[in-house]
């Protein structure tokens, strides 16, 4: 270095500067290594991440994994997703399972291993088994546990089936069973039937389970084929748990099952499944293309393989062990919902229950309410090509069932909470250059939801809406949620018809209705009534229309009728697309008290509210409508307090245990929120607009928005942007455009 910088002085040149850290791609590593699938496996109360360590691919329909339980049970929801790491035993091992879902549904096709046979074994407080989570372990692709009667059982996946290994303990007695009935939660099977027989391998059977949502449009239509590496030698069947018959090769009914038994000595027996939608044909399909032999080690490294080629299009460099572990299971939970549905054939099932053609990957259980918001926005700068084909089958389910859906599962509606989040999704997708669907079609349908009822998932309060611009208290209930989730989607709809050359004058009229339901002297948006008589508007004597269930010493924080889960904190700042009128509507343009509440707000309340599992009266980071009050400070002028407040929940509401996160992951919303602000970006869903934060890595790489982000002084010290380059060009102001991001490299000065 002393002789560069003696022949820098003697040729006049200047002397080379520091090396910045950030400036050198990032060597290859193996995401898997960095993955820990029991990361939000546990927690209580309202901190239940509700997810699964079972085995599965990228947007595979099937996800292969333990239900289990305690001998005293636990609550429902403590279960929604089959298991809970508080408990001790094992029932079952299902192939379905939702991912972060806030109600119990899946548990399809459950079966178990047993040592010989008893008839208790048909319900699962029978047959459930002790076990350990030393003698557990997971990795994207694969779960293996030994319960404590020395019996271990391995899964892999594939995208529409599972491969299972049960290996015996020596002189055990080899028993499998398929249990048809219900698996956890509040599960119906309103039809099942199964079919085996002695010195044969193959299996076949149907289940139609209707849960918490699938029920909704009468059960989710399971056919599943599966074939045995064992010919069992005899077993038993039942049509009712309390009568199983031995011998019998058959059972129909809602709670079907059978048991096999193996050749005495047998120590290990494969179990190969493959389910479909569809039919029988499609399950035997399905079963041939992806599972045509035993080698279960082949299966799994083809699993570990396509989650090694889609967690690799993400990287980063810096942080902290702890950090590095969150970022990669959050991007690993991230790609587990929505799921391919449809079959190796290219047929599904549609949300008419009809069976169809489909000409790409169709995608459902769409959980839009929630993953509009972070989700899919990370997905159109990390997996674009997975978010062309999750617009394509939004506008698909509307062709098919006649309206965009809210939030469908498998093959149907299930009008799942509210507003028309589809909306936004797919006017965000083409806004920010994904157009390779029929946008025109959807745009029509989103469009026909705002006007008025439509055939399925209609808005609720919608006459006075598409009148008037908000949702009367008197008409509908959670009438302030529906106007300012309304708002929002319009907005979204209003911006897309724009840029394609639509007609939006009557959606960018509601847009605007929302400041009618803003009380300024609560300081809140309350609910209003069309008819200031109602009681509900009355009781308290106040002349106006205004309802004032708001309770005098805790005016701020009361769960009421007008929210949909919330409270008036959580839905205060709902107006994220447009802040500007945000304040002149709240603030009458005075843009330093609105920042003086924000900044109270965080300072005050949040920052110094409890950890605990209840939902928090402030800020519930575990529930999507304060998502983007984080990123509120660069959208309005203040980026130091979105610093301060995006670093505060990074480290403070995820970490690397089965607590892990602060709430139901809902798809992958909770973990795409880590991933969009650790690297430092946060998108305003709907629109191409991101709020700029700040990033915990040194640099971050993104394959599918040709994205690189570089932060080469960052550190919890160091954090808040003292200077934001775009391919070298200086930016200022603390919001970019997608075009901004995009195919760029945006370099971050952050100082302490």
């Amino acid at each position: 270095m002393l002789l560069a910088l003696l022949l820098a002085c003697q040729s006049g040149e200047a002397p080379p500067g520091p090396v910045d850290p950030s400036a050198a791609p990032i060597a290859a590593y193996d995401p898997l290594d960095l993955v820990d699938p029991f990361i939000a496996t546990g927690g209580e109360v309202a901190q239940i991440a509700n997810t699964n360590p079972g085995a599965s691919v990228p947007w595979g329909m099937t996800h292969v994994g333990p239900d289990t339980r305690k001998i005293s049970g636990a609550p429902g929801f403590y279960h929604c997703a089959g298991y809970w790491w508080n408990d001790t035993h094992i029932h079952a091992f299902s192939h379905t399972h939702a991912h972060g879902m806030g109600v119990p549904d899946f548990g399809g096709v459950p079966f178990f291993a047993t040592d010989g046979w008893d008839p208790s074994y048909t319900t699962a407080v029978g047959r459930m088994t002790p076990f350990s989570h030393t003698a557990e372990e997971a990795r994207p692709g694969s779960y293996r546990v030994t319960m404590d009667n020395g019996i271990q059982v391995e899964i892999t996946a594939t995208r529409h089936g599972g491969h299972t290994r049960v290996t015996w303990p020596e002189g055990a007695d080899p028993v499998l069973l398929l249990d048809l009935g219900p698996s956890f939660g509040d599960a119906r099977v309103p039809e099942a039937w199964l079919s085996w027989a002695p010195g044969e391998t193959r299996l076949t059977g149907y289940q139609l389970l209707a849960s918490s949502y699938s029920d909704r449009f009468g059960g989710l239509q399971t056919s599943f084929a599966a074939e045995l590496s064992v010919a069992p030698v005899a077993g038993g069947a039942w049509d009712d748990p309390a009568a199983p018959v031995e011998g019998a090769t058959s059972s129909s009914g809602t709670s079907s099952g059978a048991w096999l038994r193996f050749p005495a000595g047998t120590r290990t027996v494969d179990l190969r499944m493959a389910l479909s939608y569809v039919d029988a044909a499609g399950a035997e399909a399905n079963l041939a293309a992806e599972l045509p032999d035993n080698a279960w080690e082949d299966r799994r490294a083809e699993a570990e393989e396509a989650w090694r080629d889609v967690l690799s299009r993400v990287r980063v460099r810096g942080g902290t062990e702890e950090q590095r572990v969150i970022f990669h299971t959050a991007l690993f939970h991230a790609a587990i919902m929505p799921r391919r549905y449809d079959d190796v054939d290219s047929r599904y099932r549609g949300l008419d229950g009809e069976v169809h053609t489909t000409d790409h990957p169709y995608y459902s259980d769409l959980s839009l309410w929630d993953t509009f918001r972070t989700l899919h926005p990370w997905y159109i700068l990390a997996w674009p090509e997975v978010q062309t084909d999750v617009a394509r089958s939004l506008v698909r389910m509307s062709k098919d069932g006649g309206a965009l859906p809210r939030w469908p599962l498998g093959h149907g509606y299930t009008g799942g909470m509210v507003g028309t989040p589809a909306a936004q999704v797919l006017a965000e997708s083409w806004l920010k250059g994904l157009r390779d669907f029929d946008a025109d079609a959807g745009f029509s349908y989103a469009a026909a939801q705002s006007d008025g009822p439509v055939p399925r998932d209609s808005r609720g309060g919608i006459t006075r809406y598409a009148a008037d611009g908000w949702v009367a208290a008197d008409e509908s209930g959670g009438s302030v949620s529906l106007t300012l989730e309304y708002a929002w989607s319009d907005h979204a709809t209003a911006l897309w018809g724009e840029a394609m050359g639509k007609e939006t004058a009557d959606l960018r009229r509601r847009t605007q209705g929302w400041d009618q339901i803003w009380s300024p002297d609560l300081g809140f948006f309350t609910g209003r009534c069309a008819d200031p008589s109602n009681p509900i508007c009355a009781d308290d004597g106040v002349a106006d229309a205004w309802s004032w269930p708001f309770e005098a010493d805790r005016p701020d924080a009361v769960w009421m009728d007008h929210f949909v889960e919330g409270n008036a904190w959580h839905y205060l700042w709902y107006v994220p697309y447009d802040v500007d009128r945000m304040i002149d509507v709240q603030h009458g343009g005075d843009r330093a008290a609105f920042l003086e509440r924000y900044r109270a707000y965080w300072e005050e309340g949040v920052f110094e509210e409890p950890d605990d599992v209840f939902p928090d009266d402030y800020y519930w980071h575990g529930n999507e409508p304060v998502m983007h009050y984080a990123f509120l400070g660069s959208l309005a002028g203040d980026p130091e307090m979105t610093a301060d407040a995006a670093r505060w929940i990074l480290a403070n509401r995820y970490f690397a245990d089965p607590v892990g996160l602060d709430g139901n992951d809902d798809a992958g919303t909770l973990s795409a929120w880590y991933l969009l602000a650790s690297i430092g970006l946060f998108p305003i869903a709907g629109t191409p607009t991101y709020a700029v934060a700040s990033p915990i890595w040194e640099r971050v790489e993104v394959d599918g928005a040709a994205l690189v982000v570089r932060a080469p002084e960052t550190s919890d010290e160091a954090r808040y942007v003292e200077a934001l380059e775009v391919d070298g060009e200086a930016v200022s102001g603390s919001v970019l455009d997608h075009a901004q991001v995009g195919g760029r490299e945006l370099w971050f000065g952050l100082r302490p």
